[in-house]
């Protein structure tokens, strides 16, 4: 199983760090699948977005948004492939509270890999709608694409 922890905002070395949001990012090998045609992935993601901030974020639409939180695919040598957001889904807006957690099954693609056997996933992009404002990235992971589906 993969994880992705997520910082929003930043912190000065020595400083005492902001509360923001963390969110946790899971993609798990069978959870790569393959179209039928074995030309498209598609990442069915599990994300945990912890509110570690003094106010109600009310979230929608983050993964569907194009201003929202974006999967940003790129090879070994860090070449950007693709820039991807989730497929349609219904969410409704959801509140999560201070210090509490809401989880979201997203999938993301399609995305075709050419010949990249390896991918390296990174997301970025901001909590719409949330008043939380700042910039959110994650952690580069490194995903091995399946030769089939699992």
């Amino acid at each position: 199983m993969l994880l992705i922890s997520f910082l929003g905002g930043n912190v000065a070395f020595g400083a005492p760090s902001t509360p923001g949001v963390t969110i946790h990012f899971t993609v798990p090998p069978n959870n790569i699948q393959w179209d039928r045609s074995h030309t498209f992935l598609i990442f069915v993601c599990h994300v945990m977005i912890d509110n570690q901030t003094t106010n109600s974020l009310k979230v929608a639409n983050l993964f569907q948004d194009h201003g929202g939180l974006a999967m940003k695919v790129k090879d070994s040598s860090g070449t950007e492939l693709a820039n991807l957001y989730s497929g349609q889904f219904h969410i409704p807006a959801v509140m999560i509270a201070p210090g509490s957690s809401q989880e979201f099954w997203p999938y993301y693609g399609p995305f075709r890999p050419g010949y990249n056997k390896t991918v390296k996933l990174q997301f970025e992009g901001k909590l719409n709608g949330s008043g939380y404002n700042q910039p959110v990235t994650s952690d580069v992971v490194e995903i091995n694409v399946p030769e089939t589906n699992p």
